[in-house]
């Protein structure tokens, strides 16, 4: 005899496991992030900063140098212009001391002859010349020589068929140079052609 079985209970789906909800990740990655790039640009502004520092410490040492070293120039300069100023002085004094002699010879009973006054004045001259020629001083060659506008300086001009056209005929005032450069022209007088040579050149004055 065939028992029955029993009839199997309704069988129930099993209830679907719940998952716990998801933390949020993305959020947590940002903000690492932006951390990470926050310490970044902060440790390149303190290198910023650092490098900054050195290099205003560098210029100030520089500028620092620069003023000690216009110091030191101007001190040398004003030593070695000190220096050739006594070095002149001294090579001078003898002619100014020949220069009170002369003013008392000339004041005393016993007035010496011309030309023995013309011959200290010469040699007076020359020490001078040599004395100011020692520290660079050089007269300026004018008479006779072609007019040359940065040595000479035209007071007037004369008419001459003699002499080339701009050629200097006489001295006025003598000029100088130092080490080479015109500390003053010669004051000349310049030579020309006569109007009338210049018109029998021409073919005559016109009619």
């Amino acid at each position: 005899m065939v028992s029955e079985l029993p009839s199997d209970p309704v069988r129930k789906s099993p209830e679907p496991t719940k998952k716990p909800p998801s933390e949020p990740s993305a959020p947590l990655d940002e903000l690492e992030e932006m951390q990470n790039r926050l310490k970044k640009v902060t440790k390149q502004n303190e290198e910023s900063e650092r490098k900054a520092k050195e290099y205003l410490d560098r210029v100030k040492r520089l500028q620092a140098d620069m003023e000690n070293l216009q110091k030191i120039t101007k001190r040398q300069v004003e030593t070695v212009t000190r220096q050739a100023s006594e070095r002149l002085m001294i090579r001078l004094l003898p002619s100014l001391d020949a220069l009170r002699e002369a003013e008392k010879v000339a004041n005393s009973a016993n007035s010496l002859p011309p030309e023995e006054i013309a011959v200290g004045l010469r040699m007076l001259e020359q020490q001078l010349i040599e004395a100011l020629g020692s520290e660079g001083l050089e007269e300026i060659t004018a008479i006779g020589q072609p007019l040359d506008p940065e040595r000479h300086e035209v007071v007037s001009y004369v008419e001459s068929d003699e002499k080339p056209e701009n050629t200097i005929t006489e001295e006025i005032r003598r000029g100088y140079t130092l080490n080479g450069k015109v500390i003053r022209p010669s004051l000349v007088v310049v030579s020309r052609k006569s109007p009338v040579k210049d018109e029998e050149a021409t073919g005559g004055a016109p009619e």
